[in-house]
């Protein structure tokens, strides 16, 4: 009911406001708004904006603020919070805002976005929405703006103008100013390195190189600038497969980089860089680049003498994976300080962990030692 008041009438204002609150809570409001064609309305909503913000720069302009300009930048910051909200967690609302050309649109505010921090900041939060376990939506990042807009020229783009290069450039560019601006960004970039068509985006554009760029600080108890933490998290998820990992082992000095950062303090989101390093373990391709390299082996046996069980775990697991059908493997490792190790390892998880049955984990973590044993041991 609230399209039929004036857009100075108060009663919309607190309507909408509560429309924006009981979406972000309510499953059943989002499945009403859903059904009564909101997502669409609002989609057609944005276009009218993007069109009167287009005529509104052709104007000659007037000394003063531009009133008209900025009610139209609150429309949109409202407009696409409503979206953010309805999308929640619903594959089936996100392939509706799919269909209706959410991407292309919201690439066409693109120039509005990068002069606003608060457009930015409403903008990313319905990125990181809309991508969050939805490959569909990934993907769509990836391709061209390529819809007709009211007020502007027919235009068929090439993949070189995609909305998702667009965010690369800005955020290789990107200062700390704005901590949460940084932060939804790399949050949006860890959503869409799960998707094999942004990764290929993201591998042709160089943007990994920026990794290599971070400086970390010196001195004693050293903790991960929140830069680094925001790299750690995107990188773990582009490492979640095979062509992700050759991604990472292609740039020069990272995995030196990833050793470093393993021995620097990180209270929240700790192992970051072992478990970038745990994945890479098990792919077949990446093994013997792995097992070349001295400062990782050293730092993957030396997580079994580690009192974090989580650590332990890392490092057999990884060790475990790099054995596991490759005999140049267990030449290499087959040495006295490593076979110490996974023994010792052993013959304490064995005394510990009274009942492996009762947590997975553990059960897997029994299972890699074993292994570990009977290959560097008995074979």
């Amino acid at each position: 009911s609230y399209e039929k008041q004036s857009s100075k009438d108060t009663l919309k204002k607190f309507a909408i406001s509560a429309l924006v609150s009981l979406l972000a809570v309510s499953k059943r409001a989002q499945k009403y708004a859903w059904n009564a064609g909101l997502i669409d309305s609002c989609i057609e909503q944005m276009k009218h904006i993007h069109a009167q913000l287009n005529l509104d720069s052709l104007k000659p302009r007037k000394r003063g603020p531009k009133r008209k300009e900025n009610g139209f930048r609150k429309e949109l910051n409202i407009v696409m919070q409503m979206l953010r909200n309805c999308l929640y967690q619903n594959s089936e609302y996100k392939a509706t805002a799919l269909q209706a050309h959410l991407v292309p649109l919201i690439h066409s505010f693109w120039p509005w976005f990068l002069l606003d921090d608060s457009l930015m900041k409403v903008a990313l939060q319905l990125l990181c929405v809309y991508t969050a376990n939805y490959p569909a939506g990934c993907s769509s990042l990836c391709g061209a703006s390529c819809v007709q807009y009211p007020g502007q020229p027919a235009f068929r783009g090439t993949p070189s103008n995609s909305l998702m290069l667009c965010i690369l450039k800005w955020v290789s560019h990107m200062t700390s100013e704005n901590p949460t601006i940084q932060q939804l960004a790399f949050t949006l970039l860890a959503n869409v390195a799960l998707s094999h068509d942004c990764k290929g985006v993201i591998q042709k554009s160089n943007f990994l190189q920026n990794f290599l760029s971070l400086t970390l600080p010196k001195g004693e108890n050293k903790c991960l600038p929140d830069l680094a933490i925001l790299w750690l998290k995107f990188l773990l998820n582009i490492s979640s497969d095979e062509d992700g990992q050759q991604m990472i082992l292609k740039l020069t000095g990272c995995s030196d980089l990833l050793v470093e950062m393993s021995k620097y303090k990180h209270k929240n989101t700790p192992h970051l860089p072992l478990l970038i390093l745990h994945n890479i373990c098990f792919s077949p391709t990446n093994k013997p680049k792995i097992l070349a390299h001295d400062k990782v082996i050293s730092l993957l046996s030396t997580c079994l003498e580690s009192d974090n069980r989580n650590v332990q775990r890392i490092g057999a697991a990884a060790l475990w994976a790099l054995i596991y059908n490759n005999h140049k493997a267990k030449a290499t490792l087959k040495t006295p300080s490593i076979i110490r190790k996974v023994d010792k390892a052993y013959a304490s998880a064995k005394k510990t962990i009274s009942d492996p049955d009762a947590n997975s984990l553990n059960v897997y973590y029994l299972k890699c030692l074993e292994n570990l044993v009977h290959f560097l041991l008995f074979t």
